[in-house]
């Protein structure tokens, strides 16, 4: 047991013993009830059907799709027995049943020639299920304030440490909870909290017990998160804040005298079967957050992380070594090839000066430093930001962000939404200035990167993932995962790829972004954006010709209208330009330049009415990608639209 442990499982397990109780009873229930119904409509000139962009290449998973109209429905309960007690739950509709399933009961019958119409899965059988289901009480117990038990987002912690559930994943996941305070008036308050490890994603081989997917590995009943929050105000002006989890995935001990031969006494099987551990994960965090109030302009945000992941081989397989370099975690083994944990520190200090002069001019500044072994597995892994640059893999329509984790989720999405990129082992600063007066916003940033995971023959065959395809720019507009994960669409590279094993690398990026209110036109806004890259690795430094260079310019230019309250339209145009020297190759062959223009127009309208918000984006994408005569070149022609209506009751 980790020292520090034991106080954390004794405030949960009074959770527990306090939602055991004998069943709450009150006069006067006030109940209330209310829905959601969502639908929407993809269409792309292609011959995939299904309601979602991306979907999930490696499952026998047939919801993916560019072509269908499905529809959602969601029942919410929330009911107050008092002013100290509370419950809730929502019964939500299975995502994935086109209107054309009509008849599809999930009763697929594999291997057999079935013309029933109900043959394709549960997928398409739009059931519901039980998506939330929560009590939340405040007892009569010293230093707590409030208990919950059940379903939660994880939202209490943060992005480097356990994050809030993306999405497609929200409430799914459930625990107990306990939050309070030790000393009154904000000096000392607490969270402490256990929730139970999501079986698909949370360990090597994105997943912590399916033995269809690791043989080593087939219990997950027993595998659980721990997480620790204190905050404290010394001081108005100070704010600090301290976050430590822990991850523990438990196997059956396969040397358990049960699982070896007959039950029998002189053999020493007692009935009882141990665990042993096949994946640890620790992080942490302090962050203080200084405002002086003799500065209102000026606030300070300083956070320091840790992080150690330890994978025990005899209980998980190696997925950089069996699995092409798909790993989210590293294999980390000493000289004498002995699994160690994966140690490293992570850090950012922010300064903010917000409009100090009071001439409408805003200075942010920023400094990030993090380690070359950092890894949040359970931290956030879509929408959530941890870094102020406008970073790599964003554009003009596409927006997104940086994440501390190898763990990064961009899969089960639309073509219209957010994009993330890991940022272990990046170390740099970002400076950003914002100008603000009258109907004018503009923003100028300049960010450099340099990389702590620069190193020269890194074994990326048994210890660190490099995601197999780690080169060029990733296009987001023409990224695809219909076929697999391999590139073979030339998508450039995985947003998750981190480790190289010849890798001296280097990135500067400038963007200048423009807000112009256009009062001649009904609620006319004017939004523009320019974007620079250039990204560098000298790669094997014995050979000068295995050089990369990558620059990229982007012009981007968007106009929205809103004619009547109740009506919004948008639309734009981006420009793309890649120049990549050195780009596709091998080490043996040698690296050839390529050459990539990308044109992208969009067309929105939002309207709403009496509670109804009817939604409708049409694209267009038009792509050529040059390369050496050893290669082929690519284009693409592409029309797409999504439209989506939803109220909610």
């Amino acid at each position: 047991m980790f020292r520090g442990t034991k106080p954390l499982l004794v405030a949960v397990g009074v959770a527990f013993a306090l939602s055991v109780a004998p069943p709450a009873r009150a006069d006067n229930l006030n109940l209330d009830i209310s829905g959601q119904i969502y639908m929407k409509y993809m269409y792309q000139n292609n011959n995939t059907q299904g309601c979602l962009s991306m979907s999930n290449p490696f499952w026998v998973d047939n919801i993916g799709g560019s072509n269908g109209v499905c529809s959602e429905a969601a029942l919410i309960f929330n009911a107050k027995l008092g002013p100290k007690v509370s419950a809730g739950l929502v019964i939500q509709s299975r995502w994935g049943a086109l209107w054309q399933d009509w008849w599809e009961n999930g009763d697929l019958k594999p291997g057999i020639q079935d013309t029933s119409g109900a043959s394709l899965g549960m997928d398409h059988a739009a059931y519901m299920k039980l998506r939330s289901a929560w009590i939340r009480f405040a007892p009569p117990i010293p230093t707590v304030s409030w208990v919950t038990v059940g379903s939660s987002d994880f939202s209490m912690w943060n992005a480097w440490t356990i994050g809030k559930s993306r999405y497609i994943d929200r409430y799914n996941g459930g625990g107990a909870f306990v939050e309070g305070k030790i000393i009154p008036n904000d000096l000392l308050t607490y969270t402490v909290g256990a929730m139970g490890l999501p079986k698909l994603w949370a360990g090597p081989g994105w997943q912590t017990g399916l033995k269809d997917s690791d043989p080593l590995a087939y219990l997950w009943g027993t595998d659980w998160a721990f997480a620790l929050k204190l905050g404290t105000r010394p001081f108005k002006d100070l704010r600090l804040t301290l976050v430590a989890t822990l991850i523990k995935d438990w196997e059956a001990d396969k040397y358990s005298p049960m699982l070896t031969g007959p039950p029998s006494a002189d053999r020493g099987a007692n009935m009882s079967i141990g665990l042993v551990t096949r994946f640890t994960g620790i992080n942490g965090t302090l962050e203080a957050v200084y405002t002086p109030s003799a500065l209102e302009w000026l606030s300070v945000n300083g956070m320091l992380a840790a992080s150690s992941n330890y994978v025990n081989p005899a209980y998980a397989t190696n997925m950089v070594r069996n699995g092409q370099g798909f790993s989210p975690v590293v294999f980390k083994t000493n000289d004498r090839l002995e699994s160690i944990p994966a140690e490293a520190l992570a850090g950012t200090l922010t300064l903010s000066a917000f409009d100090p002069f009071e001439i409408g001019l805003s200075l942010q500044l920023q400094y990030f430093n993090i380690g070359t072994d950092f890894n949040a597995v359970m931290g956030a892994r879509r929408e959530a930001d941890v870094l102020l640059t406008d970073g790599i893999i964003t554009g003009g329509f596409t927006r997104g962000g940086q994440l501390p984790t190898l763990n990064v989720a961009n899969e089960f999405q639309d073509w219209d939404e957010p994009w993330y990129e890991s940022c272990i082992g990046w170390t740099g600063i970002t400076g950003v200035l914002e100008y603000v007066n009258a109907g004018f916003k503009g923003g100028l940033e300049y960010t450099y990167i340099g990389y702590n995971t620069n190193m020269q023959d890194r074994d990326v065959k048994n210890q660190y993932p490099d995601f197999l395809y780690t080169n060029g720019f990733t296009d987001t507009t023409a990224f695809t995962s219909q076929a697999d994960y391999a590139n073979v669409y030339d998508r450039g590279k995985d947003p998750r790829s981190v480790y190289e094993q010849f890798q001296q690398r280097s990135t500067h990026v400038a963007v200048l972004n423009v807000q112009q209110l256009l009062p001649f036109l009904p609620g006319g806004v004017l939004n523009g954006k320019l974007k620079y890259i250039h990204d560098e690795d000298k790669r094997k430094l014995s050979d000068p010709n295995s050089v990369y260079l990558g620059e990229e310019y982007l012009g981007f230019l968007s106009v929205a209208l809103q004619p009547l309250p109740e009506l919004k339209t948008t639309v734009g145009y981006e420009y793309t330009y890649w120049n990549e020297l050195g780009r596709e190759g091998t080490y043996q062959s040698g690296f050839t330049p390529a050459n990539t223009y990308r044109q992208t127009a969009q067309a929105g309208i939002a309207y709403a009415f009496g509670g109804v918000l009817f939604s409708y984006t049409l694209q267009y994408f038009w792509k050529n990608l040059d390369r050496a005569p050893a290669n082929y070149n690519m284009h693409w022609n592409v029309w797409r639209s999504k439209a989506t209506i939803e109220v909610a009751f």
